[in-house]
């Protein structure tokens, strides 16, 4: 199992339905909406998410769904952008340790989150494939982030090469992660259970690329 400290994206749209009862009706109902979407991903996956699945999860009649998203794809969307802003807020920051323990304390972060979200996670290739808007906005988010790991990169590489460099190392994570969680491979099956090793051994590449050039 991941560790605790690990981000839960249902548990915590869920929790968010307890912190919206006061608010208007339509924070309320957007809220059980997303809740709900974030909920059938997780459990059947996004090629298999409809409406009907969302509103019977949500407890609540089609046309309602309607007045707050107007496809499938939009609400997914939505629980997407969320989780997203979710983890740039939950990242760990702790820039008084030394350079090799912050980039293993973030691998250890994004491995754990990865495995509590795996299906919630797994979606969002078949929802890039079905809309090239969420493929840019994904786009821009992975550069982003790649941007936040180039600044541990060698000082001694342009700004291009770190990034680049960057956006190569998160790819072979995400990657890497698609193939022991989302869309399991038997030979790397035993690697779903080792959520800190697996850490530990994405880490120690990291940080193999970092010091070449330093």
């Amino acid at each position: 199992m991941p560790p605790p400290g690990a981000l839960d994206m249902v548990a915590l749209l869920n929790a968010r339905l307890l912190r919206v009862r006061g608010r208007p009706k339509r924070a309320r109902t957007r809220a059980r909406i997303l809740a709900a979407t974030a909920e059938e991903i997780g459990v059947s996956g996004y090629p298999a998410l409809t409406v009907e699945r969302i509103c019977a999860r949500a407890g609540m009649a089609r046309g309602t769904f309607y007045l707050y998203f107007s496809h499938r794809s939009d609400a997914a969307m939505a629980v997407y952008r969320l989780f997203w802003a979710t983890m740039r807020r939950w990242r760990p920051r702790h820039l008084a340790v030394n350079l090799s323990e912050r980039v293993r304390m973030t691998n250890a972060f994004y491995v754990a989150t990865y495995a509590r979200n795996q299906h919630l996670l797994g979606g969002q290739i078949a929802l890039a494939s079905e809309r090239p808007d969420f493929a840019l906005v994904r786009d821009t988010v992975n550069h982003r982030w790649a941007q936040v790991i180039a600044r541990i990169l060698p000082a001694s590489l342009g700004d291009d090469a770190r990034v680049l460099r960057a956006r190569a190392l998160a790819g072979m994570v995400d990657e890497l992660l698609r193939d022991i969680y989302s869309q399991p491979s038997p030979t790397l099956a035993h690697w779903r259970d080792q959520p800190l090793e697996l850490a530990h051994h994405i880490s120690e590449i990291w940080l193999a690329v970092i010091r070449r050039d330093a």
